[in-house]
């Protein structure tokens, strides 16, 4: 936007949400972190540098209309701290991990399903809609302190996930425009990447031509991994990431929950069995915990305390504690445990009937899913970036420097580089700093990482066979975008024909490489070979019919370009007519 005065960088995080921002004219190392409020108590409120990406419905009961007053009106729910403090004291109430749902295999990113212990009583939110409203927190919190230079007139940058699908993708930039603001979208690593080149100066005397970066960026929800490789390009050293990971959800949630189960374990020793409120108290206490032990040496341990419905708190307390060789056993060997190059997560069997949730991750090893990563994309890089709350433990940052000293170096003598900030305390905050830096160096001409698409992506089509009983047409998978397509780059051609049905209602099936290899524009997997690719949510669809007839098969030439907000384009067009039909990765089917 030519009148934009800012930069804005948001990090729109499965457990905490952060804004960056930068004025425009600055220079490029002046990047500020936006103070967002919030309540902290029933009609308190403050400015934290991070905003809790919880949202807490109240009982009738809890609280007046005046105590959720925030500097820019009435909110409807609880957002942020409050909202993850009432949540540990009641259950079916909060929602966290929306994020998370908007890429769920089975569930529709809005179909109403969060929370999803919810009480009777509360209207339960989609994962679009607890986005958008987190999203509206933000916005209102920005235009609020900067009325006259509104978000929606600003160049901004909301990060995802490298994992994200198109359609979550898609949820996100939706969301983003339900709120009024046109927003670019940026992978995490690669914000993460962006946060590193704001503060390290001459960034070709630090990386050499033909390395490649590993970034392995913990959330709280998710571990992303991403690999980045300097480029010659004619005759300048350039930038390109060359390979994402699956959506993996793990993170520090789930070293919250381990020390949870850990000291509810010690707790049902005594003879006392927590209630499901009491298990969300007992998760808060240990991720503040976790936090302390790792940070602190000298601690040996620390008291979690449970609070309990009795007529006094203080009586009816239950306590227990953690000690620090508790908390590394757990957490250091649980989560990073020595692996070997190529070494698999592990996979477990699985119960035929499971409650609905979160496709967790069955292997917590974190370790584990970087050495497959590597080996599946046959990297060994030199050099690696750390990023996410998780590595400000020096006990975890040793350990995670040992594991890849030994998965990518031959010669022990050889050190690994991990590629250092200037403000190691800043990991939480990394990624939205580097969305603001990506935004403001775009804007002149700048540094770009070259990225695009972070798969190859399929179309499926139906391969024509003669009637045979019980045997539906085999479909194959034709390629249609390869791994790296950019951005608002120009339209690719496939040079085959294909048959379109026109005015009836159809399925296309859409699917995404589980691995980085590009694949050539045009490229089928057999139908057999179906299980080598990841199949996304299909899209149910009639196509106006035009001068055709109801269900007339068109003949058409297909295109796909990716636009400037990351979205894949498919394009049908005509052969006998100016005609053509568009598809965005928009819609989920379930």
């Amino acid at each position: 936007m030519s009148n934009a005065q800012y930069f804005v960088g948001i990090d729109l995080g499965t457990t905490h949400s952060a804004i960056f921002y930068a004025k425009k004219g600055t220079d490029e190392t002046q990047l500020i972190q936006f103070k967002i409020p919030q309540l902290i108590a029933p009609g308190q409120v403050a400015d934290r540098n991070l905003l809790p990406s919880f949202i807490y419905q109240p009982h009738s009961s809890e609280m007046l209309a005046s105590d959720l007053q925030l500097p820019w009106g009435a909110s409807d729910y609880v957002i942020g701290e409050l909202a993850r403090e009432m949540g540990a004291k009641s259950s079916g109430r909060l929602i966290q991990s929306a994020k998370s749902w908007l890429c769920h295999k089975t569930v529709g990113s809005d179909e109403s399903v969060l929370p999803i212990d919810a009480v009777e009583e509360i209207n339960t939110l989609s994962p679009a809609k607890v986005t958008q409203s987190l999203l509206e927190h933000l916005v209102a919190s920005w235009n609020h302190a900067f009325p006259s230079a509104l978000l929606s007139e600003q160049e901004v940058v909301i990060t995802v996930p490298a994992s994200f699908d198109p359609s979550a993708r898609a949820s996100t930039e939706a969301a983003a425009n339900a709120c009024g603001i046109k927003a670019r979208l940026i992978e995490e690593p690669l914000a993460a990447f962006y946060a590193w080149l704001s503060s390290a100066g001459k960034w070709q005397d630090k990386i050499q031509l033909n390395d490649q970066v590993l970034i392995i960026d913990v959330g709280g929800g998710t571990t992303d991994l991403s690999l980045i490789q300097a480029i010659d390009d004619e005759g300048e050293m350039r930038l390109e990431r060359i390979a994402v990971g699956r959506h993996i959800l793990l993170g520090g949630d789930n070293m919250d929950m381990a020390l949870t189960y850990v000291a509810a374990g010690q707790i049902a020793a005594t003879g006392t069995q927590l209630e499901p409120w009491q298990i969300s108290a007992l998760t808060q206490a240990a991720r503040q915990a976790k936090e302390r032990l790792l940070s602190d040496e000298v601690i040996d341990e620390v008291n979690l305390v449970v609070p309990s419905r009795g007529r006094s708190l203080f009586a009816n307390k239950l306590q227990t504690s953690i000690s620090q060789e508790t908390a590394l056993a757990s957490l250091i060997e649980g989560f990073f445990p020595l692996v070997s190059y190529g070494e698999q997560a592990h996979s477990n069997a699985r119960v035929g009937i499971i409650k609905l949730n979160l496709e967790f991750e069955s292997d917590p090893a974190i370790s584990r899913h970087i050495s497959e990563f590597l080996a599946n994309n046959q990297a060994k890089p030199q050099k690696v970036l750390l990023n996410g709350g998780v590595f400000k433990a020096p006990k975890v940052k040793q350990r995670i420097q040992a594991i890849l000293q030994t998965l990518l170096s031959d010669d022990e003598n050889n050190q690994i580089e991990l590629l250092a900030t200037h403000e190691e305390n800043s990991l939480d905050n990394a990624v939205a700093k580097g969305a603001s830096y990506y935004a403001l160096v775009q804007s002149d001409g700048g540094i770009k990482v070259k990225s695009g698409l972070a798969a190859n992506y399929y179309v499926g089509v139906e391969s024509p066979m003669p009637a045979i009983p019980g045997m539906a047409p085999p479909v194959d998978a034709v390629c249609i975008a390869p791994f790296g397509l950019d951005e608002g780059s120009d339209e690719q051609m496939l040079s085959s024909e294909f048959a379109l049905i026109v005015g009836q209602d159809v399925d296309f099936r859409f699917f995404q490489s589980k691995t980085s290899e590009v694949a050539e524009m045009g490229q089928t997997v057999n139908a057999f070979s179906l299980a080598s690719l990841n199949e996304l949510g299909k899209i149910q669809v009639r196509l106006d019919a035009g001068h055709y007839q109801e269900g007339d098969m068109v003949r058409v030439l297909l295109s796909s370009k990716v636009t400037d907000l990351g979205l894949l384009l498919l394009e049908a067009h005509d052969t006998q007519s100016d005609l053509s039909w568009s598809l965005e990765y928009q819609v989920r089917d379930v």
